[in-house]
């Protein structure tokens, strides 16, 4: 498991086979990691139900699709909704939990075919389907925080400035073609016109002022496959951690930029981290707004995070 990730566990095992029948239903994304989701489902699925598990399926075909899936899923009993894919699909799910007011009660599993999975390989869920499968029929269910940008919920990192820009060019994309090269063509493209913007920030009411180049704010340590923006954030620890790059040049975005893999970039001297429970971020100008890698509007932002919200299948 990456280290900072821990989660609270209840005691109380997860449905699974060889006891009372699990009611699942898998929200699949066929395009996730190249259409690997597609792949890499049917075998995870045969596993579920050689265990004993009732798995229905549903595919989603369009951005913003799973969260409806996962809303009408629930509506229709589901126990656990899997969520097929990767970070994007597991966001989506988590959000239709979230509409249906039923976060408490229904548990996510994750089975990690995406491009990026970072969510999961916090949570310490293997990307091999079969071993996937077989965590979800050992699994516990484990209590973890959800973050909320302005109207959107948040399972990773969500922030204002640089990446959400970057955010906002990728999802303009064409999504069979995304993935980690695209993101990275996204920054340079970016970085071409960004320039740091003066924004003032108020961390749990406290303001600060200055010109940044991102505020980032997470719930758990990475996202963009393996971007490790904010490396001590934990997702069961009731609290988003803060990561603000400050008024950085081009050459000096060109030096934090490999660290951000290892999490490094908290040694730069224009970088600084804090925690909060709630933050705003207001500018003179609308900057972008992500949740997720999802574009959600402009600034005025405010994040907050819901400690213990989202039951989740895993180890």
């Amino acid at each position: 498991m990456a280290s900072g990730c821990s989660t609270g566990t209840d005691e109380r095992p997860a449905p699974r086979g060889g006891g009372a029948r699990v009611r699942a239903v898998a929200v699949v994304n066929p395009v996730a990691g190249r259409g690997r989701a597609a792949r890499g489902w049917p075998r995870v699925r045969d596993q579920l139900r050689a265990a004993g598990w009732s798995v229905d399926e549903v595919r989603s075909e369009f951005p913003g699709h799973a969260v409806e899936l996962a809303a009408h899923a629930v509506g229709e009993g589901a126990e656990v909704v899997l969520a097929v894919g990767g970070d994007g699909t597991a966001n989506e799910v988590a959000n239709g939990l979230a509409r249906c007011g039923t976060l408490g009660s229904v548990s996510l599993g994750l089975v990690p075919l995406g491009t990026a999975n970072d969510f999961a390989t916090c949570l310490g869920i293997p990307p091999d389907p079969q071993k996937a499968a077989q965590v979800l029929l050992e699994s516990r269910v484990r209590w973890v925080d959800l973050g909320r940008a302005n109207d959107r919920w948040f399972v990773n990192v969500a922030g204002v400035g640089f990446d959400a820009e970057v955010a906002r060019w990728v999802n303009g994309r064409n999504k069979v073609v995304r993935g980690t090269a695209m993101y990275v063509a996204g920054i340079f493209r970016t970085l071409v016109r960004y320039r740091p913007t003066e924004v003032t920030v108020r961390l749990d009411g406290v303001p600060w002022t200055a010109r940044v180049f991102l505020v980032a704010v997470g719930n758990s340590p990475a996202y963009a496959g393996g971007i490790r923006m904010c490396p001590h954030a934990r997702p069961d620890d009731g609290e988003l951690e803060v990561v603000r790059i400050g008024d950085v040049h081009k050459l000096e975005v060109f030096r934090i930029l490999p660290m951000l893999y290892a999490g490094r970039h908290l040694t730069h001297p224009k970088v600084a981290r804090a925690a909060a429970r709630e933050v705003v971020v207001e500018c003179s100008v609308p900057l972008a707004v992500h949740a997720d890698g999802e574009p959600v509007g402009t600034t005025p932002a405010r994040f907050r995070v819901q400690p213990q919200a989202l039951r989740v299948l895993t180890p």
